[in-house]
């Protein structure tokens, strides 16, 4: 599969007219230079070749090729000077065919193609046709630049030529100080403080669905070649997200069905009907929040989906209780998160799972239960669903007293960091909600940076 790529990658470089050659320029892209195009009309062969970093096309048969040295005919081995671009390509292919995180795979090729450009920054936005809006997706910048995490969003009709290329899929370049420069993206590369500007469609199926933007702080039109190697990525690119989101689309439903079952499991208790699946959104837009890797982010929205499984073990009465309960009822209370990490136990697949609903109400100093951890003893995964938990329930209404205002539930969460809740945690909690308001979390607010090496 990856041959396949590599090789649609490659010809998306070629033309029947022009042939690529690597240049020695050391501003003209990849390291060890950009294919630049040389003339060549007036080729006699009956199939044009073309050349991509030294690597002669077979369609290429002329007789200086054709040595007869156990070779095949159009075909001759990489320079030692070739190589690093070769691999760098081969490299970014295998990285995006990788990738099952479609937030991650994103913020890999805006790295990939800062790296690979030269460039300054780079910013992918998700493309929102119906709301008309562009949302800040995932992003990478080289020090000493970079992107705030928050997901802002930009309406597309305030950017005719963001636009332009959205619906028409034509790249853009746009030098700030020039004569051709669009007003509305010269406003905006003055603002985020650079100079020049690549836009660019990332396409899924045929539809726009991210822009794709280049930055450089210094004065540069993007070179043919350079654009031709950033849309073959994008292509490569949009064959993965299409992938991406179709996990993605499993996945969910896997949660769904999941949270379906913690439903019906829990639904004695008045409170747990709805609780859990809101706890997962919540838990995954918190990790985002703190960098945690894709794949543990998943184990945690898991975990928090069935954090209260336990709770089938507890009787219904103590459950519906409408005002505090005894010592006694306490205690029995206390069980269901041993009972729930026991039901857990086993099945291999949720053996993830079990520690982080095993600890979800621990506390932060030590004075939770069932195993009174404490800091760092407690696992991240528990961490991060105890304070969503507690803000879910601080911020719905029980019969005992009505719900507490966001602002309100804030000022309680704060109130208890360092003491319930872990202060990194908490402090990720109230970023999120105060990003997205009360209603309905999304993960999608959150903007994934590509780490420096």
């Amino acid at each position: 599969m990856v041959k396949w790529r590599l090789t649609t990658l490659i010809i998306c470089c070629h033309t029947s007219a022009v042939e690529w050659l690597p240049s020695g320029s050391p501003r003209s892209g990849w390291v060890g230079g950009i294919p630049q195009k040389r003339d060549t009309r007036a080729r006699t062969e009956p199939v044009p070749g073309f050349t991509v970093m030294g690597i002669r096309s077979a369609g290429d048969t002329s007789a200086s090729e054709a040595t007869g040295e156990g070779r095949p005919a159009g075909v001759r081995p990489l320079a030692a000077h070739e190589l690093d671009s070769a691999l760098q390509v081969i490299e970014a292919a295998q990285t995006l065919a990788r990738g099952d995180d479609l937030a991650e795979m994103l913020a890999g090729l805006a790295r990939q193609l800062t790296e690979f450009t030269d460039s300054t920054a780079c910013l992918i936005s998700v493309v929102d046709l119906p709301r008309g809006v562009i949302r800040n997706r995932a992003g990478y910048a080289r020090p000493p630049h970079r992107w705030s995490p928050s997901a802002a969003e930009h309406p597309i009709a305030e950017y005719p030529r963001t636009q332009a290329v959205i619906e028409t899929g034509r790249p853009y370049i746009c030098v700030r100080g020039t004569a051709d420069a669009d007003p509305s993206e010269a406003k905006w590369l003055r603002r985020l403080g650079y100079t020049s500007l690549l836009m660019l469609r990332l396409a899924v199926d045929g539809e726009p669905f991210a822009l794709i933007e280049l930055y450089d702080e210094r004065s540069r039109r993007f070179a043919g070649g350079e654009v031709r190697l950033c849309q073959a990525l994008a292509a490569e690119a949009g064959l993965m997200v299409a992938r991406a989101q179709m996990a993605e689309r499993l996945e969910e439903a896997y949660i769904a069905t999941l949270g379906a079952l913690a439903a019906a499991l829990e639904a004695k208790d008045a409170y747990t009907n709805d609780h859990a699946s809101q706890i997962a959104d919540l838990a995954g837009a918190v990790c985002d929040h703190l960098g945690v890797p894709s794949s543990d982010t998943r184990i945690v929205r898991l975990g928090a989906l069935l954090h209260d499984i336990g709770k089938i073990g507890i009787p219904e009465e103590i459950l519906r209780k409408p005002g505090p309960l005894t010592d006694e009822e306490m205690r029995r209370m206390q069980e269901h998160p041993d009972i729930g990490a026991r039901i857990l136990e086993p099945v291999p697949y949720f053996a993830e799972m079990v520690p982080l609903v095993r600890s979800s109400h621990e506390r932060f100093d030590g004075r939770g239960y069932p195993d009174g951890l404490s800091g760092g003893d407690i696992p991240l995964g528990s961490r991060v669903i105890a304070v969503c938990d507690a803000y879910h329930a601080m911020t719905e209404d029980r019969v005992y007293r009505k719900a507490l205002s966001l602002e309100g539930a804030i000022k309680e969460i704060e109130r208890c960091s360092g003491t319930q809740f872990d202060p990194a945690c908490a402090a990720a909690l109230i970023a999120v909600v105060r990003g997205s308001g009360p209603e309905g979390i999304a993960r999608e607010r959150v903007m994934r940076i590509a780490q420096h090496s």
